[in-house]
């Protein structure tokens, strides 16, 4: 069966899952950056004598404040999809289980963005 795009659907779905899983692993990287930043900020904030050399009190509160949203993103990307394979594994495959990670998911990304414009 052809797609109104002119390509065939199994063509389209294995293109679509490639640069799915190339997001994935991208986030996967990206949190070992990410969470190294989160806790050497969340370090700072909390003992200023050890790490005010590099890194200020109020620098601090900024860094951490800019991280967390990218953060939480990058773990609902990666985190997310290798639940819903991992429960796949398993024999547990429903839409509905897939629409509430997908919810889930968006609803820690917006709080996670709410918490940030809140300041």
């Amino acid at each position: 069966m052809a797609k109104a795009s002119g390509w065939p659907e199994a063509t389209v779905r294995r293109f679509a899952l490639r640069h799915a899983r190339r997001g994935e692993r991208l986030a996967a990287w990206s949190l070992f950056p990410l969470l190294l930043v989160q806790f050497v900020s969340g370090y700072a904030i909390l003992h200023g004598r050890l790490f005010g050399a590099f890194l200020s009190k109020p620098n601090a509160f900024k860094l951490h404040r800019i991280v967390q949203p990218l953060t939480v993103m990058a773990f609902v990307s990666h985190g997310f999809p290798w639940i819903r394979r991992a429960l796949a594994r398993h024999g547990i495959r429903h839409r509905v289980l897939d629409i509430l990670l997908a919810a889930i998911g968006g609803g820690l990304v917006g709080f996670a963005w709410y918490l940030y414009s809140r300041g």
